[in-house]
């Protein structure tokens, strides 16, 4: 159903109609819709009584030209998608208006007006943009010093471990010579002790340093066993410490980095960009200006700033003559049927 906009024409139907002009269009065929054809109908009836008691001639008398295999109609054409209004937010004001006139094809999105508020919404665009790098500095900062503090304690955990391992391998390797040391001291003990059983002759002094230096030996076995032993306590509780510091260190840059505001000013500067680009009112479909309402300093939200509509597509709503509807009902049971 096409045909120029804003035209009224006088259109000879066969079934349901549609109206063509001279220059084509795409439309959606040849099918007319009669969206109010009983109302229409009751219409034609009434205006039917009135004519006939005011003595003038029937509007269901059929023209002279008409046929039978023709209906004529009054029909107006109207956009297939309907008027669209353009509207402002409520609460504003119009400062510009983008050279917008009847006519003009508008692409979508395109600009039609600038809102008032749009210097203050920048304004706040900018003040969240800045929080946002203070925030993205502040995170970098925290980030850096919260990782030094974490490899400052992994390294006192590394190096507690590293001197675990050398000072036990150093305490060991002593340990072995004390124990030989201890056994040459028992040794040397028993063979004086064997030989003075066998009534040699052995001088009380010597015995007696034997005797001395096998028990210095067994002390400083059990010493160093004990300095083994306390080596480990101390390293193992050692290394529990550093593994409590990096653990703190870990929870300390956590903390450090959740309290810098990332997502509330993300958050923030998004809403800040959408307000901003809302202070400028674009298109919402491609089409044509078909009124301008709007003007510089006008309120917003009251009134549409413009009407437009696609027009690449028309309808046409016909008043059909009562006379008509039953041929009309006959042919469109039959199918499509073409229009002009």
């Amino acid at each position: 159903m096409v045909g120029n906009p804003g035209t009224e024409c006088v259109t000879g139907l066969k079934g349901v109609m549609t109206v063509l002009t001279s220059i084509p269009r795409r439309g959606r065929g040849w099918e007319t819709v009669l969206a109010l054809l009983a109302a229409l109908t009751a219409g034609a009836a009434g205006g039917y009584l009135i004519a006939s008691r005011a003595g003038l001639p029937s509007i269901n008398a059929p023209a002279a030209t008409t046929r039978p295999d023709k209906v004529t109609a009054l029909g107006r054409l109207e956009p297939a998608a309907g008027v669209i209004p353009v509207f402002g937010p409520p609460g504003d004001r119009i400062a510009e208006l983008r050279g917008i006139a009847p006519g003009m094809q508008l692409a979508v999105g395109q600009p039609i007006a600038v809102l008032a508020s749009r210097n203050e919404r920048l304004k706040e665009l900018l003040i969240a943009e800045t929080q946002q790098e203070e925030a993205k500095t502040a995170l970098k900062f925290a980030r850096v010093a919260g990782n030094q503090k974490v490899l400052a304690a992994r390294a006192e955990l590394n190096q507690a471990k590293a001197n675990r391992t050398s000072d036990l391998a150093a305490l060991t390797a002593r340990q072995k010579y004390l124990e030989v040391q201890a056994d040459s001291a028992a040794r040397q003990l028993k063979r004086l002790q064997d030989l003075q059983s066998n009534m040699v002759k052995i001088a009380a002094e010597d015995l007696d340093k034997a005797t001395l230096f096998q028990a210095q030996a067994q002390a400083e076995l059990a010493a160093g066993k004990a300095t083994i032993q306390k080596t480990i306590t101390t390293y193992d509780e050692s290394e529990k410490a550093a593994e409590a510091k990096l653990a703190s260190s870990q929870a300390e840059l956590d903390e450090a980095l959740a309290r810098v505001p990332i997502q509330s000013t993300d958050e923030k500067l998004a809403l800040a960009r959408m307000l901003s680009d809302a202070t400028i009112i674009k298109a919402p479909i491609a089409g044509t200006v078909l009124r301008v309402l709007g003007r510089e300093g006008q309120p917003t939200g009251l009134e549409p700033i413009l009407q437009m509509a696609n027009l690449s597509a028309m309808t046409v709503i016909a008043e059909v003559y009562e006379s008509d509807v039953e041929r009309l009902a006959g042919w469109v049971q039959q199918g499509p049927v073409k229009a002009e």
